[in-house]
């Protein structure tokens, strides 16, 4: 029995090794049937390379890389993306080398940059690679990726309901209304200076998600933005900052260090952006002279650790506990008057502003009329 079983396994191997080779042999780069099965429930082939490079983009800014590192990774995912096969979304048959040529690096680097985007959850490895001597075949087989992604697919936006007007009874058509279609398909665009996630100004970021909230924060208050008109690449700008960040810095206490210097605190220093070129290196040039003095910042700049929201929030809740309720709160409610107590009211006041009428002209009031009246009796 165990001899049949270890002939039917040799005999499934020299199958699969030759229909690899008449694969390989054929040049058309086709990977195994079966690729599919290496994708896990809830993620998707990416095929469309512009979205591609989105997901590229974003796992990138989503890293604290030096410069170089950032163009040269970046070269190697941009040319893994642009070998793309536009139907199955498959890259096949990109060697280490041409890989490692795009970004200017080894192939050890290109191993690197794989092992980073199969950790990130941007590449599957759904055929690994095999050597012409294992295959037979007359070259090496390259390994086969895949792009992949969890997030959902982007919805086109839903067409317009149409609208059936009566026929006039003239015979005329009726009047057609006509919808539009934007091209963005329906979804609508912050602008580049509008940051979506406003971050609290006093509060310090800590981890790599909250230091790009507070830099984007940081762009609009500056009126700048991360990817348009200004041309500062968030990147950078989270390159400057994370050492201001880490010292304990927060995005009111940044502003104030770009307005004024440590030695002259009274004297503002102007617009930084005006006629800036360069807005990143003039930030870098005003904040240069607060390093190791951001204990010198006015107490109403210095930032705060933790969700200082929140904790002030729950503070001024158990306050209230403790103090118990207000005694406000335990005062009867007010009556509501009624029409003749309203009515009597505003007679009450016109004979008051009568009286202060006729004292003003020295006429005698009623009340005095009848007093004399009584005493002529």
């Amino acid at each position: 029995m165990r001899r049949e079983l270890d002939r039917c396994a040799a005999r499934a191997l020299a199958y699969g090794r030759e229909r690899a080779r008449r694969r390989v042999d054929a040049a058309r780069w086709a990977p195994h049937p079966g690729w599919r099965q290496f994708i896990e429930t809830g993620w998707r082939v990416l095929v469309d390379q512009a979205e591609a490079l989105r997901r590229v983009e974003e796992l990138a800014d989503a890293e604290d890389w030096r410069s170089d590192k950032r163009h040269s990774w970046l070269q190697i995912l941009r040319r893994l993306v642009h070998s793309m096969d536009w139907t199955t979304g498959l890259v096949t048959g990109v060697t280490a080398e041409r890989l490692g040529a795009a970004g200017a690096r080894a192939t050890r680097t290109v191993s690197r940059v794989l092992a980073w985007a199969r950790e990130a959850g941007l590449v599957v490895v759904v055929e690994a690679g095999a050597s012409a001597e294992f295959l037979g075949s007359r070259t090496n087989r390259t390994p086969s990726y895949a792009l992949v992604t969890n997030a959902p697919l982007p919805q086109a936006a839903d067409p317009s309901p149409q609208l059936t007007c009566p026929v006039d009874q003239n015979g005329d058509l009726p009047e057609s209304h006509v919808s539009t279609k934007p091209l963005t398909g329906g979804r609508r665009h912050h602008p580049a200076s509008q940051c979506v996630v406003d971050w609290p100004v006093f509060q310090v970021p800590d981890s790599p998600a909250e230091r790009t909230a507070a830099t984007l924060c940081l762009f609009k208050r500056m009126g700048l933005d991360p990817r348009g008109v200004s041309g500062v690449p968030l990147w950078r700008a989270r390159a400057l900052l994370k050492p201001w960040w880490a010292a304990g810095a927060c995005v009111a206490g940044v502003l104030y260090a770009l307005d004024h210097h440590p030695d002259r605190p009274d004297h503002h220093r102007g617009d930084a952006l005006r006629g800036a070129t360069d807005p990143l290196r003039v930030l870098g040039h005003r904040l240069k002279p607060w390093k190791g003095r951001l204990h010198q910042l006015p107490a109403a700049v210095v930032g705060l650790r933790g969700d200082h929201l929140r904790l002030a929030a729950e503070a001024a809740a158990a306050r209230r506990t403790r103090l118990g309720p207000s005694p406000a709160a335990s005062l009867p409610a007010a009556q509501h008057s009624s029409g003749a107590a309203r009515a009597a009211a505003r007679a009450a006041v016109a004979a008051h502003l009568r009286r202060l009428r006729d004292a003003r002209a020295g006429r005698p009031t009623r009340a005095r009329l009848a007093d004399q009246a009584g005493e002529n009796r």
